[in-house]
Parts: structure tokens; sequence; C-alpha cells
């Protein structure tokens, strides 16, 4: 059997250690995980993978403090809410309670005096607490009642608000091929009567379907090649079979204009790696492919450029020995930003290892490429990626309208 030799031992007291560490960051044993950690600095310093470990760790232990934080400041607001309701209960009942012995004392001073017609004993006696508890009914009837009379108007403008969008989807549907014909308006305007649309309703949302399918058929002509810069009679046609005249089409051409060119634009890719020689050969392969990139050797710059810009794709090396962020701590960070968790996110690494490759899966990055890799492989994954976050967002899309 071949012995170890020094290296190959401390590679071994690192690996379990950071095996240890794995199975405690799954059980949430953040402060364990971080002393074997600092036990495994102190026998390999230089271990790249016990750096990327006291990343992760680092940011566990700053969210978890965070979430500790928000339920502590969570119990003490309930515990604020518990003792002002029980403060007001029990004013409540010392209210109640006075107004009892009020009754109860004027009662005793009116049997002491001579017996007074029974029209003026009657306006002199005090509420009792049986009235005091009707008088709270009749308030809570009434504030109950008021409760009732605003949900049935939510419920009638949601109510016509699905009327609203019910119509406008007929009016889209008359409009797809063109201005609407007779028995169409008629058609109409019967489904207007019934849902209760006015005329003013109908003519804004007549206008927007009108622009609406206008647009679209635009695009497909455009896409065709039946309508070019330089057909000018198609594009007339275009507008008069729509109802369109020179003045609207001049309000929405930048706009038409505006979707022609945002779908030619090519997909904008994030690159950091801090190879400077790796960063441009994989520019180069990245550009002749037809991408747009913006490469950076450090993930402080990337994520500047995040701050103000968002992509369509982001690549990074997990080990960026010149930045102050590592892959794992700038994917979070990444994530942090609400308009780039649905980005997708690839990892690049000249390691092999299997924790840490689970680990940037259990982060939820999208896909994980180990160098060196062939340009078919990256250019595959990078277009898979891409297409897979189109057809997401065009499903969110349809969810949402």
């Amino acid at each position: 059997m071949t012995e170890l030799t020094p290296r190959d031992d401390i590679k071994k007291k690192v690996s379990e250690i950071l095996k240890r560490v794995d199975r405690l960051i799954r059980v949430g044993e953040i402060d364990q995980a971080m002393r074997e950690i600092i036990q495994a600095k102190e026998i390999d310093p230089k271990n790249v993978y016990i750096f990327a470990y006291e990343e992760r760790l680092a940011y566990l232990k700053e969210e978890h403090e965070r979430h500790r934080e928000e339920e502590k400041t969570r119990q003490q607001v309930e515990e604020a809410a518990r003792m002002r309701d029980e403060e007001l209960r029990r004013k409540q009942e010392e209210e109640v309670a006075r107004k009892g012995a009020e009754g109860e004392a004027r009662k005793k001073e009116r049997e002491q005096q001579p017996k007074q017609p029974e029209i003026q004993r009657k306006e002199e006696q005090p509420q009792s607490v049986e009235q005091l508890e009707a008088e709270l009914r009749a308030a809570e009837e009434e504030l109950q009642k008021k409760e009732k009379e605003e949900q049935k108007s939510r419920e009638s403008l949601a109510a016509h608000a699905d009327a609203l969008a019910k119509y406008k989807m007929e009016l889209v549907r008359a409009w797809q091929d063109g201005a609407t014909t007779p028995l169409e308006e008629s058609s109409l305007k019967e489904l207007r009567w019934k849902l209760g649309i006015s005329i003013e309703e109908h003519s804004k949302l007549t206008k927007e379907a009108q622009r609406e399918c206008y647009l679209t058929a635009f695009k497909e002509a455009w896409s065709s090649g039946s309508i070019t810069p330089e057909r000018a009679t198609e594009l007339s046609g275009l507008r008069k079979r729509f109802k369109i005249s020179i003045e609207e089409f001049d309000e929405i051409e930048a706009e038409i204009l505006w979707q022609i060119r945002a779908g030619l634009q090519p997909p904008t890719l994030l690159l950091i790696d801090d190879d400077v020689r790796l960063l441009n050969v994989v520019t180069e392969t990245l550009e002749e492919a037809g991408f747009k990139v913006k490469s950076f050797t450090t993930s402080d710059d990337g994520y500047r450029y995040l701050k103000e810009q968002t992509p369509d794709l982001i690549i990074s090396d997990i080990n960026l020995e010149t930045s102050t962020m590592g892959g794992f701590t700038f994917y979070e960070k990444v994530r942090d930003i609400d308009r780039l968790q649905d980005i997708p996110f690839i990892f690049l690494s000249g390691l092999t290892d299997e924790v840490l490759i689970r680990t940037g899966k259990e982060l939820g990055v999208d896909d994980y490429l180990t160098k060196p890799f062939s340009d078919e492989t990256l250019l595959a994954t990078i277009k898979g990626k891409l297409k897979r976050f189109k057809q997401l967002r065009e499903s969110r899309k349809k969810k949402q309208g």
C-alpha cells in the first residue's frame, strides 16, 4: 500500500473536515461549522476550498443574524400589541364597573328621596350595564353594516374591472384583421349594454385595441418582409386597414421602431474571470457567435455594472483571487437584486471537487462548467439557458395578461 506524503495527509485531513462542514451546514449548525473551518485553515492556510466554504458560512451567519433580529423585532411588536390590548380591556372593564357603581349609587339615592312622578324618575334613571352593552352591540352592528357595504363596493369594482377586461378582449378579437364590420359593431354594442360599459370606456378601450392590433400586424408584416422602409404603399394600406391617421402613426412610430430595434439586439452576456488570457479568448468566441459581451476581471467591477445594467445571462469563475467577493458571495449578492433574480447564472471553474460543485447547485446556480471546456459546450449551454429563460418570461407574461 502506497504511503501518504505529508501533503497528501494534509489534503486528506482537510477533506474530512470539509465533509463535516458540509453536513453541519445542512443541519444549520453554522457556529460549529465555522469552528471546523478555523481548524482546517490552521492545517492548510492556502486551500481554496476552505476559503469558498468560509465565504459561504460568513454569508449564512449574516443571514441567520438578520433573521434572528427580525424574529426578535416581531416578538417585541406582538408583545407590545398584547399589552396594549390588555390595557384597553382593563380600561373597558373599569369603565363598565364605574358606571355600574354610579348607577347603584344613584339608585340608593333615589330610594332615600321622596317618591316623584313616574315620568320624572324615568328621565333621571342612569344607563345600566345592559343598556351600555346594547349600545355597544348597536355600534358593532353599524360597523359591520359599513364593512359589508364597503366589501360590496369593492366586489362591484372588481366585477366591473372583469367586465372591462372581457370587453377589451372582444374588441381585440374584432380588430385583429382590421376595422370592425357592421355585424361586429352590432355584437359589440349588445355586449357593451350587457356588461354595463359606458360610452367613454368604450371609446378608450377601442382606441387601445386598435393600437395593439395595428402594432401586432405591423410587426408580423415587418418580420415576413412584406413591409420595409422602401415599400411605403404597403405601409399606407396597413394604416388604412386599421384606420390609423397620419397623426396617430406619428405618435406610435417611435414605439414601433423601438420594438423592432429591441428585437434585433443580440443578447448581452456578463463574463467575469481573473485569468485575463482566458477572459479574452472566451469573449472573442462569444462575440463571434453573435453575443454582446461585457467582460471584467473582478466580481467587484461586475457588481458595479449590475447595479446599473441588466444582462441576459451571467457567467462567472468561482475562484476569483483578485476580487473582494468570491464566486459564491458574488452569486448571492446578485440574487439579492430583485430584477436579477431570474437571470441565468453559470459558474466556471478549474476545480473538480464534488463538494464545491454541489454547493453551487444548492445555491440555485443554473449550470456549472468545468475548465477546460469546448466552444461547442459553452455555446450550447448559453443558448439553452437563454431559450429556457425566454420561455419562462413569455409564460409569466401570459399568466399576468
